[in-house]
């Protein structure tokens, strides 16, 4: 063969070579896995705070001085998630007697037989004063974040609270006739991440 024969045949061999490999290259077979982690799912938790009664926790009608009405709440953690809660109050004075201011309010825990001949004997007072205390807070501040007196309760857990209203004896007649109600707030939030 001669050198230009021998060329061509180098040549050709060279091309062939060339596009094995870059054949070769694209039809590599390859092993290979997957494993796929389905069902990652995401819950949030609940903050449900309820009471019973959940109207009317203290109420008499027709109060003379030296009067008082004592009765328990129950105060229900209905979430999934551990809560700290606030207590406050907001009474009117329609008819500017002022009784809100009057009445004597003792709110207390702990209370083993809470009725008006037992209340005082056991547990451990939370608030006492007026009906409506000063900027409404009885037990507890309903700012976020944990405060002092804040009352807590892990998830589907309760607690009994007295509730003591009087009308004090020494009481004068510009009372008479007069009325208020009061509207008591439990506000709950999360302690977690709190």
């Amino acid at each position: 063969m001669n050198k230009k024969g021998k060329r061509l045949v180098l040549v050709i061999a060279a091309a062939v070579t060339v596009a094995t490999i870059a054949g070769g290259a694209i039809s590599l077979a390859l092993f290979t896995s997957t494993a796929t982690v389905p069902a990652n799912t995401f819950s949030t938790g609940t903050v449900i705070i309820s009471t019973n009664p959940a109207t009317a926790i203290v109420t008499f009608a027709a109060m003379a001085p030296g009067d008082q009405v004592t009765a328990p709440v129950t105060v229900s953690n209905d979430g999934t998630l551990a809560l700290r809660y606030a207590i406050s109050s907001a009474a009117t004075n329609a008819d500017a007697k002022g009784l809100k201011d009057q009445l004597a309010l003792t709110v207390k825990s702990g209370v083993t037989t809470c009725d008006n001949a037992n209340y005082a004997a056991t547990g451990t007072q939370l608030y006492t004063g007026d009906l409506d205390s000063t900027a409404g807070k009885l037990v507890g501040d309903s700012a976020s974040g944990a405060d002092a007196g804040d009352r807590a309760l892990a998830a589907a857990a309760n607690e009994v609270l007295c509730f003591h209203v009087s009308l004090p004896g020494a009481t004068g007649d510009v009372f008479q006739g007069a009325t208020t109600t009061a509207t008591f707030t439990f506000a709950a939030e999360q302690t977690k991440n709190n």
